[in-house]
């Protein structure tokens, strides 16, 4: 799997591993991962807007995840719990369909 991180917001690191560290335990789980590609950004000064946009590549059609927030905890809950759904969604669709 190639994750691909670009880091518009100036995050320090230890953020950047911990996207890297969720990505890798999803693809032990789902093991359909093949690339993701995270763009990360920021809007405004006061209060800052962060925003994280994804792709996840996937046999198929990609995964385009895209989620806003005022802080950065809340917005990695969010963009965690979205994954596990749409991976779990379409791995569903792949042993139904």
């Amino acid at each position: 799997m190639k994750i691909i991180i670009r880091n518009n917001a100036q995050l320090p690191n230890k953020y950047l591993r911990f996207i890297k560290w969720k990505l890798y335990q999803l693809s032990e789980k789902f093991h359909q991962l093949l690339y993701v590609n995270v763009f990360l950004n920021t809007e405004g000064n006061s209060p800052k807007t962060y925003l994280i946009n994804m792709r996840l590549g996937i046999p198929g059609n990609d995964i385009i995840l895209s989620h806003k927030s005022e802080d950065l905890g809340q917005l990695f809950r969010k963009f965690t719990n979205a994954m596990y759904r749409a991976l779990a969604k379409s791995k569903d669709q792949k042993l139904n369909g």
